[in-house]
């Protein structure tokens, strides 16, 4: 499956979440790798997000820290040319036709993208 979007610029809070160490060690012992401080944004249709319901998710769980609830994540894993990594669909999120991709790299540097780039992410 593949899904074609739009690289936006994101509300800056991935960096925050993908810093945390609870957040990195969950997705490093469930996708296989220690994912880079921050999220690549893809404007996708709904249609496009609501056809990740069918495929088979890996759960992050959420979890309370200093009387604060930080929400599960659902990940799938993917590619974007050739870096591996996953889009995930945070339980709380502010999102609504955006999905986000993790990956070992800084994906945006890596492929020199620029907001409003055109982008094909393909689960594995």
């Amino acid at each position: 499956m593949k899904i074609i979007g739009v690289v936006i610029k994101g509300l800056g809070e991935g960096a925050f979440f993908m810093s945390m160490q609870r957040y990195q060690k969950e997705i490093r012992k469930k996708l296989g790798f220690v994912a880079y401080p921050g999220t690549l944004n893809i404007k996708v249709s709904k249609m496009q997000k609501d056809s990740l319901n069918s495929l088979e998710k890996i759960l992050v769980e959420g979890f309370r820290q200093k009387n604060r609830s930080f929400g599960g994540i659902d990940c799938y894993k993917a590619r974007i040319n050739n870096i591996n990594g996953a889009i995930i669909v945070p339980h709380m999120t502010k999102h609504k036709d955006v999905i986000e991709f993790i990956a070992p790299v800084h994906v945006k540097n890596e492929l020199n993208l620029r907001d409003g780039s055109k982008i094909k992410v393909e689960l594995i």
